[in-house]
C-alpha cells in the first residue's frame, strides 16, 4: 500500500513561452496552479500529482520539490553569494533527504540580478552538503555529475536562496529515445508543445508529414501523443534515492501508463511521412523511432531521403486530412538570411500546390521567414529552443493562386493611343500571336516586343504578371526630349494593351555596356519576385541590376538541358544565377557544378536552389558553386562531366585570361579546355549573344559541331533572329 500522502507545493519549470500550454496540461493531470512566474509554475498537490507530471508531462522541463529557502538580509554592501549558499547548505541536515551512500549533483541557477561565478558557487554548495553529512553522519556522499541518484536544484536569488530536490533528475525533455542526433534539433518538449498548440489529436489527420525531419523528433512525439505513450516511460528519475520516494505509488502509475499505451496501440494510426535531404538524418530518424519503441509500426512510416522539390504523391483523397509540421534548417544550418527566406518561400509554394486547405505548423528563426508562409488566419507561438528564440507559424494552408500563364486570361481590346497607335497595335498583335503557344507550353516569362518598330526602340518582357521594360538608349542625333516623349507614350500604350497596373511595370534604360557594367548594381530597391519556368521556380530582381537574373532568350536551351540531365553530371560555366543548373537538378542530375566570378550571383544561385527545395552546402556536395574565373577553374580541375553549358559574355575586362575576355578571340581556347572535361559520350552546349560571332574552324575540325540556333530561339524571339547563336558540340566517335 502507498504511504499516506500530504499536500505539498512543487515547482514545475518549462521553456519561456510554454507557461500557458503547460498550465493547461498539468491542470488536466490534477495539479492546482497557485502561482506563476516566468518559466515556472507553482502547484499545490500530493506526491501522486508530482509523479504523474513526471510520467505524463510532455511540456515540462523539471519537477522540483522545494526543501527550504534561506532569506537574505538586504543591508549587505558587498555580498558574497557563494558563501551565503555555503552557509545555507551546511546548516541543513541533508541526511533527512538522502543517504550518504547515494551520489548527488548540484544544478545551480541564478536570478538575473545575481552576479557570481556559478562554477565556484556550485562547488561551495557541494562543500556545504558534504560538510553537513560529515557533521551528522560521519560519512560523505560522492559526486556524480552525469548520472547522480540525487539532484539538488539551487536558485540563488536577490531576496532568498531556494534549495529544491529535482524529482525529474535530468531534464524531462530527454525522453531517452534520441540516440542519434542531427544539427540544431528541436527539443522534444518544444516539439510536443507545438503539436499540442496545433491540436494534433483533435484534427485526427489521415497523414502526417515532416518534410525536413532531422532526427525525427516531430514524428516520434506525434506517435507518442497518438498512442498515449507516456514520455517518462523509459527514462531515469531523480527521486529513486530520495527518502520520501513512494516506490509502490510510482510503480502503480507506471503500470497504468503501460496499459494505456497498449490499448492505444490497437487504434488505427495515420500514415506518417518523414523526409530529409540528408541521408544521415534519415538513418537517425529510423533508429530513433525504433529506440522510442515504435518498431512495430514502421510500416506506417515512410522514411526517405528526399529534397523538398522531390515530394512523392501522397495519395490524399477528397475529405482526407493532412497535417504538416517541420523544423526547416534555419540559421547556421543553412547560411545567410536571404537563402533562409528563399527556403520558406519555396516551402510555402509547395504547401499551396499539394496541401491547400490543410493544416501546417512551421518553425522559423526570424519572424520575417514565417511571414512568407501562405497560411490563413495564422497563429504565432514564440518559444526558446535553448538560447535560440524561434517562431512557430501555424494555420490552414491558403488555396493556391491560379498559376496559368498571364496570356491565358488576356484578351485583346481596342486601344487608341495618339502618336503611339502603331506601337500599341504591334504589341497587341505580338501578344495575340504568342498566346496559344504560351498557354500550351505553360510559358510564364517571355518577350512581348523587341524594337519591332524603329521609332519605339525598347524591349518589353513579361515575367509572370510583371513587366520589365528596357529602353535602348537613343543615338545622340535623336532629340532627347522627343525620345523621352515617345518612350512615355509607349509606357501608356503598354499599360493599356496589357492591362498591367503601373506598380507592376519596371523601367530601365539600356545603354551599350562595357566590362562589368552589365552586372553591376543599379539600384537598392530590391524588388524581388518568384517566377516559373518549366518545373523551376526562379528568383528575379526587377530593380537592382540591368538584367533580372533570368535571360529569356536561353529558355529553350535550359528546357533542353532539363530533358537530358537525369543521372548526369552537369557543368554550368559563366553560370550567372545558375538557372540552367536549377533545371538540371530538378530533372534528376547526378550533380551540378556552377562556376562564375561573381559571388553575388552565385549567392543568388544558391537562393534559386533553396527556393526549389534543393540542398546547397551539403556534405555530399551534389550541388557545388565555385567563385572563380572559368578559364582558371577548367585548367586546375580534372573532373569529367556528361553535360556542359557555356554562355559567356561578349566581352569582359574582369576575367584573368589575358587580362580581358573577348568571346570571338578566346572561344577556341575556352571550348578546347571545356571539351577536356567532357566525357566521351557527353554533350556541350555553347551559346553567346555576339551578333558578329563566327565559330573557329579549328573547333569544327576537332569536334562534332552542330549549329542549333534555330531551335534554341523561342517563338517570342523569332522576330530577332540574331538574339544569340548556339551550338551542340560532341567528341567524335572513337
Amino acid at each position: 500500500m502507498s504511504k499516506q500522502q500530504a499536500s505539498s507545493r512543487y515547482w514545475v519549470t518549462c521553456a519561456d513561452g510554454l507557461e500557458n500550454l503547460l498550465q493547461e496540461e498539468i491542470t488536466a493531470l490534477g495539479a492546482e496552479v497557485v502561482d506563476r512566474k516566468a518559466g515556472r509554475l507553482i502547484i499545490q498537490g500530493q506526491l501522486e500529482t508530482a509523479y504523474r507530471i513526471c510520467m505524463w508531462s510532455r511540456l515540462a522541463s523539471r519537477v522540483l520539490l522545494p526543501i527550504f529557502s534561506q532569506e537574505i538580509e538586504q543591508n549587505y554592501d558587498d555580498r558574497d553569494v557563494a558563501e551565503e549558499l555555503f552557509e545555507a547548505a551546511v546548516n541543513f541536515d541533508w541526511s533527512l533527504i538522502f543517504a550518504p551512500q547515494s551520489t548527488f549533483a548540484i544544478r545551480l541557477h541564478t536570478e538575473r540580478e545575481i552576479k557570481v561565478n556559478t562554477q565556484f558557487a556550485t562547488l561551495r554548495v557541494k562543500d556545504g552538503v558534504v560538510d553537513s553529512f560529515m557533521e551528522s553522519q560521519g560519512r560523505r556522499p560522492s559526486i556524480d555529475t552525469k548520472q547522480p541518484e540525487i539532484t539538488l536544484y539551487v536558485l540563488a536569488g536577490k531576496l532568498a536562496h531556494h534549495f529544491c530536490l529535482d524529482l525529474s533528475g535530468d531534464s524531462l525533455h530527454r525522453r531517452g529515445y534520441r540516440r542519434y542526433m542531427t544539427d540544431a534539433p528541436i527539443k522534444e518538449n518544444l516539439a510536443a508543445a507545438i503539436l499540442q498548440k496545433a491540436q494534433l489529436t483533435q484534427r485526427k489527420p489521415d497523414m502526417i508529414l515532416d518534410p525536413m525531419c532531422g532526427s525525427g523528433t516531430f514524428i516520434i512525439e506525434a506517435l507518442m501523443i497518438l498512442t498515449e505513450r507516456a514520455p517518462g516511460m523509459v527514462r531515469r528519475f531523480g527521486f529513486n534515492g530520495w527518502h520520501g520516494h513512494d516506490h509502490e505509488l510510482w510503480q502503480s502509475i507506471k503500470r497504468e501508463a503501460v496499459e494505456r499505451h497498449h490499448v492505444a496501440m490497437e487504434r488505427p494510426l495515420p500514415k506518417f511521412y518523414a523526409f530529409d535531404a540528408d541521408w544521415d538524418a534519415v538513418q537517425a530518424t529510423r533508429k530513433n523511432i525504433i529506440a522510442a519503441g515504435f518498431e512495430s509500426v514502421l510500416d506506417q512510416i515512410q522514411i526517405e531521403e528526399r529534397v523538398l522539390g522531390d515530394w512523392c504523391d501522397f495519395g490524399l483523397t477528397d475529405g482526407q486530412k493532412a497535417f504538416v509540421v517541420t523544423n526547416p534548417p534555419y540559421g547556421e544550418r543553412l547560411g545567410d538570411k536571404a537563402s533562409n527566406r528563399a527556403l520558406y518561400q519555396g516551402l510555402s509554394m509547395l504547401l499551396q500546390e499539394q496541401f491547400s486547405g490543410q493544416y501546417a505548423a512551421v518553425i522559423a528563426a526570424h519572424i520575417e521567414q514565417a511571414d512568407v508562409l501562405a497560411l490563413a488566419e495564422p497563429e504565432t507561438l514564440r518559444l526558446m529552443n535553448g538560447n535560440l528564440p524561434i517562431y512557430v507559424r501555424m494555420g490552414q494552408v491558403k488555396v493556391a493562386i491560379d498559376r496559368q500563364p498571364f496570356l491565358q486570361n488576356w484578351q485583346a481590346e481596342k486601344v487608341e493611343i495618339e502618336e503611339a497607335q502603331d506601337f500599341a497595335n504591334r504589341l497587341q498583335k505580338n501578344m495575340q500571336s504568342l498566346k496559344k503557344w504560351a498557354v500550351k507550353e505553360q510559358v510564364h516569362c517571355l518577350r512581348l516586343y523587341d524594337a519591332d518598330l524603329p521609332d519605339f526602340n525598347l524591349a518589353v518582357d513579361l515575367y509572370g504578371e510583371l513587366l520589365h521594360v528596357q529602353e535602348y538608349a537613343p543615338p545622340k542625333k535623336i532629340d532627347p526630349e522627343k525620345a523621352k516623349k515617345r518612350f512615355n507614350l509607349a509606357l501608356v500604350a503598354i499599360r493599356a494593351v496589357t492591362g498591367i497596373p503601373r506598380e507592376k511595370v519596371f523601367i530601365k534604360t539600356r545603354a551599350r555596356q562595357s566590362g562589368k557594367a552589365q552586372y553591376e548594381k543599379q539600384s537598392q530597391a530590391s524588388k524581388r519576385f518568384i517566377v516559373r519556368e518549366g518545373d523551376a521556380k526562379l528568383l528575379i530582381n526587377m530593380t537592382d541590376y540591368l538584367d533580372t537574373g533570368l535571360f529569356l532568350d536561353h529558355r529553350q536551351i535550359r528546357l533542353q538541358i532539363a530533358k537530358e540531365a537525369r543521372n548526369k553530371h552537369f557543368l554550368n560555366l559563366y553560370s550567372y544565377t545558375s538557372t540552367a543548373s536549377v533545371h538540371a537538378a530538378l530533372a534528376g542530375a547526378a550533380s551540378t557544378t556552377s562556376v562564375d566570378l561573381s559571388n553575388t550571383y552565385l549567392n543568388w544561385a544558391k537562393e534559386n536552389f533553396v527556393l526549389n527545395g534543393l540542398t546547397v552546402d551539403h556534405p555530399d556536395e551534389q550541388h557545388q558553386f565555385f567563385v572563380s574565373d572559368c578559364f582558371e577553374w577548367l585548367k586546375e580541375g580534372h573532373e569529367q562531366y556528361d553535360l556542359i553549358f557555356i554562355d559567356p559574355p561578349t566581352f569582359s575586362n574582369s576575367k584573368k585570361f589575358y587580362g580581358t575576355f573577348d568571346v570571338q578571340r578566346d572561344h577556341l581556347s575556352l571550348i578546347k579546355r571545356a571539351m577536356n572535361r567532357l566525357s566521351n559520350e557527353g554533350v556541350l552546349y555553347f551559346s553567346n549573344n555576339y551578333r558578329g560571332f563566327e565559330m573557329d574552324e579549328e573547333i569544327e575540325a576537332m569536334f562534332d559541331v552542330e549549329e542549333i540556333t534555330q531551335w534554341t530561339i523561342g517563338p517570342d524571339f523569332k522576330r530577332n533572329q540574331k538574339i544569340h547563336r548556339a551550338w551542340r558540340i560532341r567528341h567524335f566517335d572513337v
